[in-house]
C-alpha cells in the first residue's frame, strides 16, 4: 500500500481505531458507529426542489485532506410504505442509477428481503473527473424511509486501506424495535404473498 494510491511507494501503517463514537439519529431512525478521531459532518440538503423533501444525516471522513473518501449515512422520506412486492422496481431503479454514474461497474450485487425490509448492496466502482471512485453502498426501504449507508474511497487504494474500519459502522448499524413492527408482515398486513424469487437471495 502506498501513502497516496498513486505507487510513490511509502508504506502507510494499518489504520486504527483511538475511539469509537455512537450516532443516534435525532428521529429515533437508527444508530451508527463511527472512529471517534474521523472529520464529522452534517448532511441536510433537498433532493430537487430545494422546498422537496431533505437527505438527513451524518458522514465522516477518516482524512481531512481528502473529503472524496468518506462514510454517510442519510435518511430520506418516502411517499407511502414499501412492501416486498416493491421489490423488482425497486431493484430496477437502484441499478438504473448506480449505470448513470460515469465508467460505472458493480463489482458485487446482493438483495435481501426481511418480511418487508428490502435491503440492496452493491459495490462499485465510477469515474469523477479523472478519478476512479468505489463505493460500498447500502440501500434499505424501511416502511416510509429510505436509508443509505455509503463507504467511498476517493480511489480504489483509499477504499481498500480504510475498508476495515469503515465497515465496522455497516456492521453496527442499528434501526429501532418500531421500524421493525412497522416491516413485520404479520404486524403490518402485506398487499399480497410475495413469490419463490422474492424471497431469495439475489
Amino acid at each position: 500500500m502506498t501513502e497516496n494510491g498513486s505507487g510513490s511507494g511509502v508504506v502507510r501503517e494499518t489504520p486504527k481505531f483511538t475511539g469509537v463514537r455512537t450516532h443516534r439519529d435525532e428521529k429515533g431512525r437508527y444508530s451508527v458507529r463511527f472512529a471517534t478521531d474521523w472529520q464529522w459532518f452534517t448532511i441536510d440538503e433537498p433532493i430537487g426542489d430545494p422546498d422537496g423533501v431533505r437527505r438527513e444525516g451524518i458522514g465522516a471522513a477518516p482524512n481531512a485532506s481528502d473529503p472524496s473518501s468518506a462514510l454517510t449515512m442519510w435518511v430520506t422520506p418516502l411517499e407511502t410504505s414499501v412492501t416486498v412486492e416493491d421489490l423488482a422496481d425497486l431493484r430496477d431503479g437502484v441499478d438504473q442509477g448506480l449505470v448513470s454514474l460515469e465508467g460505472s461497474r458493480i463489482l458485487s450485487s446482493e438483495d435481501l428481503v426481511l418480511d418487508n425490509l428490502i435491503k440492496f448492496v452493491r459495490v462499485y466502482t465510477f469515474r469523477e473527473g479523472d478519478a476512479t471512485r468505489k463505493r460500498q453502498q447500502w440501500l434499505l426501504y424501511v416502511d416510509r424511509w429510505l436509508m443509505c449507508l455509503t463507504w467511498q474511497g476517493s480511489s480504489v487504494e483509499e477504499y481498500e486501506y480504510w475498508y476495515a474500519m469503515a465497515n465496522h459502522t455497516f456492521m453496527t448499524m442499528e434501526l429501532p424495535p418500531e421500524l421493525w413492527f412497522a416491516t413485520d408482515r404479520d404486524l403490518a398486513g402485506p398487499k399480497g404473498e410475495p413469490d419463490a424469487s422474492q424471497e431469495s437471495v439475489h
